[in-house]
């Protein structure tokens, strides 16, 4: 590839990274809304000692300006640590940013879309696979950002007292996720989209 190869490839990647955050910013509401049923049952998954709902908030007047909000009731009591614990029927509260929950995939569909290929063919296929990798960006992260956030702050009591709970594995995973993993995810979420593309179309043209 030579030099103007590469300049035309990375503007045509600034372009549509521009435009796919302006889709986020007046539609992304409408795109994360649509997996909540899912997102709650994977943090029901991640904990049985809560029953999760999901609403999204504004947080200003500004149509991007939105948050992800968690409302999980206390099923059962919830240890901290030998002096302190989470009654029943308590409500807990955490948020993400909605933008901030997106990012993994605009960089995932940047790439996807600047992408050379041949065919339109492969592009429809790799949309396909960009928009399964899209859901499970979120699935991986978000479920995992809330209770992190709840979790991070039940910690810091469990840890005033003797004989403190152990932090559950999902804060771990948040942190990672925090301190840059969501921007690997994503780059990862598009390198194996394009690689599976590539197999199943050249399968296809072999079969075929």
């Amino acid at each position: 590839m030579n030099q103007l190869n590469i300049i035309i490839l990375i503007s045509k990647g600034l372009a549509v990274w521009m435009a796919l955050s302006v889709l986020v910013l007046y539609s992304g509401e409408w795109l994360l809304s649509g997996l909540f049923p899912l997102i709650r049952n994977v943090i029901t998954l991640m904990t049985s000692e809560l029953s999760p709902s999901l609403k999204l908030i504004k947080l200003h007047q500004f149509q991007w300006d939105a948050s992800i909000e968690l409302t999980a009731k206390v099923l059962k009591p919830i240890y901290l640590n030998a002096g302190q614990y989470i009654p029943s029927g308590m409500d807990l509260k955490a948020s993400a940013h909605l933008l901030h929950v997106l990012v993994p995939v605009v960089i995932e569909w940047t790439i996807l879309l600047v992408w050379p290929l041949q065919y339109w063919s492969q592009r429809l296929l790799l949309f396909v696979l960009g928009l399964f990798a899209a859901a499970l960006l979120v699935i991986a992260i978000l479920p995992a950002q809330l209770l992190g956030t709840l979790e991070i702050s039940l910690q810091n009591v469990a840890l005033t007292g003797a004989e403190p709970r152990p932090a559950p594995w999902f804060v771990a995973w948040m942190v990672f996720c925090e301190m840059g993993g969501r921007w690997l995810l994503g780059l990862v979420a598009a390198g194996l989209c394009i690689q599976l593309q590539r197999k199943l179309f050249w399968r296809v043209c072999k079969t075929g």
